[in-house]
């Protein structure tokens, strides 16, 4: 989904959202959300979910879905009123204060704390419509408020986890590493720093899978699994 397709899909997945339910509730469609470590695979996982929902019988359920991630990071991009790279946004760069302070304070980029709660208002955005796979970003924390969602956390072996990043990055093992690490530790320390939360807490997700060791496809069966759960749980709720 490109960038000038965000707004055409948020329209048009609310209006979708109570004809699919029945009922004018908050959240008209489910969500998922994706947290991993690095190289453990939440696009591959992404990809496998995508697949098998154009496959369910209930289209108007599963059709449609689309992974948000890529062009969240293209709007903020573009917003006029911030100063941030495209590299910095797609690796989930946050680093210690004193790092974003120097960079505004020499205006080569705006303060992270701006960019990620601009970030977060898109995702609330995207969850609140539904139908959307939302990769890391703290995803599970940002929209844990809305009732539709289901979060997920991967992990892996870090060697596996190692040569997955080598291959996608395309680079020696020892740099492969190091981006690692550093994706990790910035991704812990946005859920630190904005929601007081453990990033490896499991109490955080519904699930938390071994990709080292299950099959992408099963995963992502489990997890459609548990979005007809959570469709089911809602509509029967009383209003």
């Amino acid at each position: 989904m490109e960038t000038s397709g965000l707004h055409h899909f948020l329209s048009g997945m609310a209006k979708a959202g109570s004809s699919i339910l029945g009922a004018p509730k908050a959240t008209a469609l489910p969500f998922v959300t994706i947290s991993r470590q690095a190289g453990a695979g939440g696009h591959r996982l992404a990809e496998a979910l995508v697949a098998i929902m154009e496959r369910e019988e209930n289209h108007a359920l599963f059709q449609g879905w689309q992974v948000c991630d890529q062009q969240l990071c293209e709007k903020l991009a573009q917003d006029p009123h911030l100063q941030v790279s495209m590299d910095s946004l797609l690796a989930e760069e946050y680093r210690a204060q004193i790092h974003t302070f120097l960079s505004s304070l020499l205006g080569t980029q705006s303060d992270q704390n701006q960019v990620a709660r601009k970030l977060f208002e898109n995702i609330r955005a995207l969850a609140r419509v539904g139908k959307v796979i939302i990769v890391g970003r703290a995803g599970s924390q940002v929209t844990r408020e809305l009732p539709l969602g289901v979060h997920v956390r991967l992990v892996a072996p870090e060697n596996q986890r190692l040569k997955r990043m080598a291959g996608l990055l395309g680079k020696p093992e020892a740099e492969a590493h190091r981006i690692m690490n550093q994706q990790d530790t910035d991704r812990t320390r946005l859920l630190k720093s904005f929601f007081h939360a453990d990033i490896d807490d499991p109490l955080l997700y519904d699930c938390v899978w071994n990709t080292g060791l299950a099959p992408f496809e099963a995963i992502a069966a489990a997890i459609i699994t548990l979005v007809k759960q959570r469709i089911s749980a809602y509509s029967d709720a009383p209003s």
